[in-house]
């Protein structure tokens, strides 16, 4: 009876589904950032217009469930005649392509700064320290806003300034992720196996930081999606016509007490967007915990 009950928990055991599959809140990030992802890839063959493209006479024509909406223009058109629908999907394209490249940017400063004062600590530990702690002490969004003004709104701006703002996150979790594992026997062991400085800081420390790395990554997208709207919302963000989903809620709040709807489908749309990533990134700090249980 013992060795009948042991068979047929084998193929149970076989067929458990993998951590990452029952975090439910990993789950339905994923899947709201691949729609998200699939409507900016496939913009050009999912949009009905060009998002650029004006008709003065068809303006603010609200969406189908409008009693005057019309199929024309599932989600209507703003206020020069331009196909709503066409401009959310190319908008997800500039919206994602902003937190990815930001996000790129920082992560590269940010670790290459952390790893260095993490693994070689004494001097040089207290320099990058310093260097982080005065750029904690500059609010981002008043230096943003300065910086874009002197130089003009564009896209390359935009994403230069918030890349060389949001990089000391991941200087914190890099530093203090490097000085947990420097004295880790597996490092010992390639010192004294002759490993250089840059083969231990390559092949021990760095595919043990790939995970915090990953995490902190998410975390930074969505933030930069987050002020790459404000500053749309101030008019300091990406110039138009780029359909930048910041740049629609700024386009769309002089009509939000007669057509709200310009300002509450991309609203809906940048929230959802944040809050998938975000909880990606909550679902792949919990999933890859060693004390998971999820």
């Amino acid at each position: 009876m013992p060795a009948h009950s042991d068979a047929a928990s084998a193929p149970a055991a076989a067929w458990r589904m993998p951590r990452w599959a029952r975090h439910s809140g990993l789950v339905a990030g994923g899947i709201i950032l691949a729609i998200i992802f699939l409507m900016g890839l496939l913009a050009p063959v999912l949009a009905p217009y060009n998002p650029y493209d004006q008709n003065l006479l068809a303006r603010i024509v609200p969406p189908i469930w409008h009693e005057t909406g019309t199929w024309a223009h599932p989600l209507g058109t703003d206020h020069l005649g331009r196909d709503y629908l066409s401009r959310l999907l190319y908008g997800a394209r500039v919206s994602v392509f902003i937190g990815v490249t930001v996000a790129f940017v920082s992560g590269i400063i940010g670790t290459v700064l952390g790893v260095t004062a993490g693994y070689f600590g004494g001097k040089t530990d207290t320099v990058i320290s310093f260097i982080i702690t005065a750029r904690l002490a500059l609010p981002v969004i008043l230096v943003a806003l300065a910086v874009v003004a002197l130089f003009g709104s564009s896209l390359s701006v935009v994403v230069g300034v918030l890349g060389l703002l949001l990089w000391d996150r991941f200087a914190l979790v890099m530093r203090a992720t490097t000085q947990q594992i420097r004295d880790a026997d597996f490092v010992m062991a390639a010192k004294v196996q002759g490993a250089s400085t840059w083969q231990i800081i390559m092949q021990e420390i760095m595919p043990n930081l790939a995970t915090n790395i990953t995490v902190v990554a998410t975390l930074e997208i969505a933030q930069a999606i987050v002020l790459e709207a404000a500053l749309s919302f101030l008019g300091l963000g990406v110039p138009p016509p780029l359909p930048s989903w910041g740049l629609m809620l700024a386009e769309g709040k002089s009509f939000i007490l007669f057509d709200p709807w310009l300002i509450t489908i991309p609203g809906m749309l940048l929230f959802g967007l944040v809050l998938a990533i975000n909880l990606v990134g909550d679902g792949l700090r919990d999933v890859t915990a060693p004390d998971s249980r999820n």
